[in-house]
């Protein structure tokens, strides 16, 4: 058979049956290589990517401990507040880690739970409000960090449907919904109690509206009450257009509007003398004591009115309950006084010193985390 393979009707068949099997060897090379060198593109940029947050649309970005503890590091994160931060991830599953590194909804649940499950530790006092002050620092130092440019500059950038918390005056948050949003004004869906209880406000009342945006950051507006419709069947509220609360408005720690009685007491330094040595001590002036209400709250500070007004530089002791049953007590010293009437005056007091458990008992008042 061999010799009739080499007649010119069958010249060349085994030369391009090598041609073709070479060629496809080649092409599948090239296609197994391509395969290859995309997988650990993906790979590469998958981890790179994730270790910065970046995520994409609808999905999580990969966790890797390493970046994740870099990029707490680069924020002002401690060592133990980021150890803190990991625990809380494995804890409490967190789908989304690298929102934690940022003023979020999910940042704001999963303390919100750490706290709660902190006060019923099965541990002395001071280490359980040790935990939950170090939680809080965590909030504050993220809230502070928060960039200016995040998505939302003012009221009139909320999408219709949005879920909002409402803030009002003394604390209480209660969930909503923006029923319309026109260029005038926009509403929201009036909120309800525990009861089912329709809550209103006066007509020029100031109330908090948090909003989280697309990158889950919260957002904080003030605006202010115009009045009450129906809209679409829904009772809403009307509310003024407003823009975004500055960072620097809420200076270093976060403010909240408080109506709250608060005792006053001067103290006086007195200096005692032992041997050849003199040394001051602080003397709280119970008997001249007065009374105050207070006019906004944080944890570095309050405003409070009064008929009977310190001095500026005068320290004093504060004595009151953000929340109902839970006092406070703090030391502090008199930075501004504006006089707001012919007999009442705003006295702005920087707190000195407080214990673990007096500010906490505050920034629970303030972050409203329960």
């Amino acid at each position: 058979m061999l010799p009739l393979l080499q007649t010119s009707r069958y010249a060349g068949v085994f030369f391009q049956q090598t041609s073709n099997t070479r060629s496809l060897l080649t092409l599948g090379a090239l296609i197994g290589g391509t395969i290859i060198a995309v997988t650990l593109l993906n790979v590469i940029s998958n981890r790179l990517g994730g270790g910065f947050g970046k995520q994409k649309k609808g999905k999580a970005a990969q966790y890797n401990r390493r970046l994740f503890r870099k990029e707490a590091a680069d924020i002002g994160l401690t060592k133990k507040q980021i150890k803190t931060l990991e625990s809380m991830i494995k804890t409490y599953s967190v789908r989304r880690p690298y929102d934690l590194l940022k003023n979020s909804r999910t940042l704001n649940n999963t303390l919100g739970k750490a706290i709660r499950d902190a006060s019923h530790m099965e541990a002395p006092p001071s280490v359980i409000e040790s935990r939950k002050y170090e939680l809080f620092q965590i909030k504050q130092l993220l809230e502070r960090m928060e960039p200016t440019n995040v998505f939302l500059s003012n009221t009139k950038e909320i999408q219709l449907g949005q879920r909002i918390t409402i803030e009002q005056v003394g604390g209480k948050r209660f969930n909503s919904l923006v029923t319309a949003n026109l260029k005038e004004f926009y509403c929201v869906k009036v909120p309800t109690n525990a009861y089912g209880e329709a809550i209103r406000w006066k007509k020029g009342t100031k109330i908090n509206i948090f909003v989280w945006n697309k990158g889950g950051d919260e957002v904080h507006f003030v605006s202010k009450i115009i009045g009450y419709n129906s809209v679409k069947k829904i009772t809403s509220i009307i509310l003024q257009h407003t823009k975004r609360e500055s960072r620097a408005n809420m200076r270093r720690f976060r403010r909240k509007k408080i109506q709250k009685p608060v005792y006053i007491y001067p103290i006086r330094i007195v200096e005692k003398s032992d041997g050849r040595r003199t040394k001051k001590e602080a003397v709280v002036e119970k008997s001249n004591g007065r009374m105050g209400n207070l006019v906004d709250l944080s944890a570095g500070g309050c405003c409070l009115s009064t008929t009977k007004p310190l001095k500026k530089g005068d320290l004093c002791k504060l004595n009151f309950e953000p929340i109902p049953g839970n006092p406070v007590s703090t030391f502090g010293k008199t930075v501004d006084i504006q006089q707001t009437s012919r007999i009442r005056y705003n006295v702005h007091i920087m707190f000195t010193r407080a214990s673990s458990k007096n500010l906490n008992r505050i920034n629970e008042f303030i972050y409203d985390f329960t």
